[in-house]
Formats: C-alpha cells, structure tokens, sequence
C-alpha cells in the first residue's frame, strides 16, 4: 500500500519559521517577515503557496512525474484542485507535509515537505 505525505496544520501559529523535522535547519526563516529567506536541506522536497512553487526537489520532481524544465505550476491541466491538494499526492515514505494556513480575511496556505533520505 502507498502512503501519502503525512500532513502537520498550523492556523494560529502561521507565522513561525519551518525547521526540518529529520535534521532541525530551518528552511523557512521567518524571523523578519518582510524578509523571508528560504534555506533548502537535503530533506526538503519542496517550499510553496497557494500561488505556486519557490523551491522543488528532485525527489519531489520525479514522484510527481514533473520535469525540470516544467514552467507550469501543475502538468497537464491538474492545477483544479490548488498546490495544496498537489502536494498531497507525494508518496515518498515517510514524508511530512507542514501546511500554514493565515486566517480569516487572507486565508493563504503556504506549504513545506520533507522526506528522510534514502541513504539515512
């Protein structure tokens, strides 16, 4: 059976920075917010929102069947459902979905995946 990406929902604390859960970096600095800087690790498989991608993995690119050289968002016209219903269809083991959702009049998610590495 093939498991989907485990999902992580934050709507008050929307705000914080995004660490890794398997090697702790942060990948998501969010300590100024007019600045945000983004930090990949080897873990990360990808960093988006509702708009579209900032940062994909290799990983990511291949368990999805999406080409480097893709300049849409979503192939083939799956783009219906949002990123956020995209990026739950990763199912690399034992990955994990951070979902941060802004509340109420916004709404915008952001999203950050991370996936152990194969080689440990």
């Amino acid at each position: 059976m093939t498991q989907q990406i485990q999902r992580v929902e934050l709507n008050e604390f929307y705000h914080i920075s995004v660490c890794c859960p398997f090697c702790g970096i942060k990948v998501k600095n969010l300590d100024d917010p007019s600045n945000p800087k983004l930090d990949p690790c080897p873990h990360t498989l990808f960093i988006a929102h509702d708009v579209g991608f900032e940062f994909r993995s290799k990983r990511f690119n291949e368990n999805l069947d999406i080409t480097d050289d893709d300049e849409f968002w979503f192939p083939d016209g799956e783009d219906d459902d949002g990123i956020d219903s995209f990026t739950d269809k990763v199912t690399i083991s034992d990955s994990v979905k951070i979902a941060s959702y802004v509340g109420a009049p916004s709404g915008a998610g952001d999203y950050v995946g991370f996936a152990p590495l194969e080689d440990g």
